[in-house]
């Protein structure tokens, strides 16, 4: 496992907290997209027994109710600032780096059960946080995270897809699939992380993320040019890219419809036209079986549909988790 460095855990962080050149750039890169937000979030720090140190944002109002953020596979817990203005009112509001993206330890994922270490380090941080059920808004990836929190462990008050989610299909995008054959990984993401960082970054972003890019700041593409030099990251990555399937079949966990329709949480499934994963189609049908559940679609949005132009996807997150 590679931890990372020793900082603080009782109180915010600084740049200057972390030994580490690739993450003092990081947390710069980190402080100055949040700072174009015009942000007071705090970049923080807690120690888990399941995954070694997770690192998160916290911010908005102390006394409110807790909104855990959980992003995906690919973009770290710094992508939902963009979010953080529509919800800081009201809202006490948790964005984790999952393990092995930005300055969360990153582990393996190899020879791991897969069901049990994607949440459990979630429950060890709710726990520090004394957040008994929060609202969870998840992101693909992240979205399955939320799936489990909810069906394994009943640690989700209100419960927001936004973006499809994993759970829901087995099914991959073609880069995907390849990602999850072992050897043939190692050399994509080699090929991947040749060039430009900042310039790679936003052609991942184009080709997965979002229809149009015009509302993403230059700072967030250099948040993530500077995250492809954090230690231990292109390993860890590339072991949960292999865990999560094999010969570009993804792993049974990624298709847990029949336990997704059990779950009794209100429920609200934000979905763009335009998602690279999956139509909306694929997810309409989990949401009409659920008990308590709503499906927005939103065209011409894409995976990450807060990240488009527009207020669009955060007056429906914000809509919701108010009730």
């Amino acid at each position: 496992m590679s931890s990372g460095t020793t900082v603080p855990r009782d109180r915010a962080l600084s740049p200057d907290d972390w030994s580490r050149p690739a993450e003092r750039r990081y947390a710069d890169a980190q402080a100055q997209l949040a700072d174009r937000y015009d942000l007071a979030v705090e970049s923080r720090v807690t120690a888990t027994d399941a995954a070694g140190r997770v690192h998160y944002l916290v911010g908005g109002d102390p006394d409110g109710d807790a909104v855990l953020l959980l992003h995906g596979v690919g973009t770290p817990a710094a992508a939902w600032l963009p979010l953080f203005p529509h919800l800081a009112d009201e809202y006490r509001v948790y964005a984790p780096d999952r393990p092995g993206l930005g300055l969360s330890a990153a582990p393996s994922y190899r020879d791991r059960d897969l069901r049990s270490f994607l949440v459990t380090y979630l429950l060890d941080l709710l726990d520090d946080l004394a957040v008994e059920r929060p609202h969870v808004v998840g992101n693909s990836h992240g979205g399955l995270q939320a799936f489990l929190l909810a069906i394994d462990h009943g640690r989700v008050d209100r419960l927001q897809l936004v973006g499809a989610p994993g759970g829901v299909s087995r099914d991959l995008p073609l880069l995907f699939r390849l990602l999850t054959v072992r050897g043939l990984n190692r050399a994509l993401f080699w090929l991947m992380s040749r060039g430009d960082p900042v310039e790679n970054a936003r052609q991942s972003m184009a080709r997965v993320n979002v229809v149009d890019a015009s509302a993403i700041p230059d700072a967030f593409y250099e948040l993530l040019a500077a995250g492809q030099d954090l230690p231990g990251r292109r390993e860890s990555q590339r072991s949960l890219a292999t865990a999560q399937g094999s010969f570009g079949r993804a792993h049974p966990l990624f298709d847990v419809r029949p336990e997704i329709v059990r779950i009794d949480r209100p429920t609200q499934f934000v979905w763009g036209t335009a998602d690279t994963f999956w139509p909306p189609a694929v997810g309409r049908p989990v949401a009409e079986k659920m008990p308590d559940a709503e499906f927005h679609e939103l065209p011409a949005h894409g995976h990450t549909p807060w990240l488009e132009p527009g207020d669009a996807a955060a007056e429906l997150v914000r809509g919701f988790l108010d009730g």
